[in-house]
């Protein structure tokens, strides 16, 4: 699972300047609607499943009017699975809608105040809108652009499934600002929220996806040996009750077939005693 805060100052500067109106991103996201009619992708909400391009952008634009003049308005979020994600919840579009609106709770629990006290918000004080794309597009420093093996504004090969959201940099009170961008892991960790996000998936959906990966690798890169001793031990732990578990499963599945068989067998009984005594009356 990829989870990342987009910077307009470092991606997309044109689509994603979060300065001012949210139009230009609404629009640059219905891009793939043009040719789809009645099939195209709505954006959704916390609690809404079609909202309207003109509806997203009134929402998010009037959200902030304690705002002043150059800063920052709203961000974009991007939810990416991994193809083997998509094959585990069988490629349901709505499971991945309902997974996102979670992501939202997981971001809106990760601010803090200056404090370092949690702010208490989930995705419900939250305005925010998402939109769900099949395709990504070769931009012109992609190394097949670069090649003359793609064109910039192809279509990429491949499972490119993935979310956009549009959250407003107040929540619905329009008093509490929110700034996924801060530069303090106090007021708002972006691993943190990355690694919440990605595990949450992983318990959620019973899957050993990106989760466990990120876990690993943060684990590796900034424990102590101590961390990391706990974190293999706590591995073979979880590892052995598995196992245990699969063991106990199978054992279980060997318990109900003898048992099966042993209520067959009375009945099978009484059908060979039958059978001997026409037998033996054809005899006589």
């Amino acid at each position: 699972m990829y989870v990342k805060v987009i910077n307009p100052k470092i991606h997309g500067k044109t689509e994603y300047n979060n300065s001012g109106s949210c139009s230009a991103v609404v629009n640059y996201l219905g891009k793939e609607d043009e040719d789809k009619g009645l099939d195209k992708e709505f954006f959704f909400s916390h609690d809404k499943d079609q909202v309207l391009s003109i509806d997203v952008i009134r929402s998010i634009d009037n959200n902030c009017p304690s705002i002043v003049k150059g800063e920052a308005r709203f961000y974009s979020l991007v939810v990416a699975p991994r193809p083997d994600e998509m094959d585990h919840i069988k490629n349901n579009k709505a499971r991945l809608k309902e997974y996102v609106r979670d992501t939202m709770d997981i971001y809106a629990k990760n601010f803090n105040g200056k404090n370092g006290a949690n702010k208490n918000l989930t995705g419900k004080d939250l305005v925010y809108y998402a939109k769900l794309e099949e395709n990504r597009y070769y931009k012109g420093t992609d190394e097949a652009v670069k090649q003359r093996k793609a064109k910039q504004g192809d279509v990429m090969p491949g499972d490119n499934t993935h979310v956009h959201v549009i959250v407003s940099r107040t929540d619905k009170s329009k008093i509490i600002k929110l700034s996924p961008l801060v530069n303090s892991k106090k007021l708002f960790s972006r691993e943190n929220f990355k690694l919440k996000s990605c595990t949450h998936f992983d318990q959620h959906y019973l899957y050993e996806g990106a989760g466990k990966e990120l876990e690993k690798h943060i684990v590796m890169r900034d424990g102590s040996l101590q961390q990391r001793e706990d974190y293999f031990n706590k591995e073979y732990e979880r590892k052995r009750e598995y196992e245990n578990r699969s063991i106990e499963n199978d054992l279980l599945k060997i318990g109900h077939l003898n048992h099966a068989q042993e209520q067959q067998n009375p009945d099978e009984k009484k059908k060979k005693k039958k059978d001997e005594e026409r037998r033996r009356g054809l005899k006589m």
